[in-house]
């Protein structure tokens, strides 16, 4: 009993370090952006940054928890291999948002969209693409790696995501970016979820002990040709099977019917757990 306490309270030790990491992101998301966040989602009650805050914090807690599954020393030690870990991945994090800004979602400027139009399209693209370099990071800083492997695996996983929402735009019938920068909800949500849904599919490729690089390697290359392949077979499945009276294209593009998107991106993130917790 008095053993199963102490782990208990040790354990309360992580949730208190927790508590610090939520702050610290939204104070990292707001000193690292030319506007006041704070004014923008209390004054101006601007929904779009709200979302987009909301992903950001939730990809550094997704990165918190990954580091948190590794090996454990002790106490002591364990807090300061998550403390430095976790912090790796905020400046990773980081990273990643200059990355999607400027070649993910480079048509346009996503200040302009963010802050003057309010876009809620391009702030759930944002949170997204935040929540899905969570889940790259979180993988590539997770099990027995040392640093040198955490920032490999990681720009593999960030050139990935670069190039399957390039590829995303081949396998639809409408310009992302365009849809995006029009306001257009659907085609954000759509593209949303199936980011997240690659970003679970590499996080499964991700984890697990580091052998060797060529090993680890070959298994993050097939985990990421599966989603390259799967998610669109995914797509073309529903649009012919699920909901046959419907063109998914025409109703994201013309329609705007946020609806069929949410029902898209629920079954490709559903197939993406499937794979996840299967193979």
């Amino acid at each position: 009993m008095d053993i199963s306490i102490l782990t208990y309270l040790s354990n309360l030790a992580f949730v208190g370090v927790f508590l610090i990491v939520i702050f610290a992101s939204k104070w990292l998301y707001h000193f690292t952006t030319p506007y006041s966040t704070f004014s923008e989602i209390i004054d101006k009650k601007n929904l779009a940054l709200g979302i987009s805050v909301m992903g950001f914090i939730a990809a550094n807690t997704i990165i918190y928890s990954a580091v948190l599954t590794g090996p454990s020393p002790g106490l002591k030690a364990d807090l300061l291999d998550v403390g430095q870990y976790t912090l790796l991945g905020m400046a990773l994090l980081l990273v990643s948002r200059l990355i999607n800004d400027k070649i993910l979602l480079h048509s346009f400027c996503n200040h302009r969209q963010i802050i003057t139009k309010q876009s809620i399209a391009v702030g759930l693209a944002q949170a997204s693409c935040y929540i899905t370099s969570g889940l790259v990071i979180g993988g590539a800083l997770t099990g027995e790696g040392d640093f040198s492997s955490a920032l490999v695996f990681y720009t593999l996983g960030q050139v990935l995501l670069v190039l399957f929402a390039k590829i995303y735009d081949l396998f639809t019938k409408f310009s992302l970016q365009q849809e995006l920068e029009k306001g257009n909800i659907a085609a954000a949500t759509s593209f949303a979820a199936t980011t997240l849904a690659l970003g679970i599919i590499l996080l499964h490729a991700l984890t697990g002990e580091f052998v060797s690089w060529q090993n680890s390697i070959a298994l993050f290359i097939q985990d990421a040709l599966l989603a390259f392949v799967v998610l669109p077979v995914v797509r073309v499945l529903v649009d012919r099977l699920l909901i046959p009276s419907v063109n998914i294209d025409c109703a994201i593009k013309k329609e705007h019917n946020v609806a069929v998107a949410l029902l898209e991106g629920a079954v490709a993130v559903s197939v993406a757990l499937v794979i996840f917790f299967a193979l």
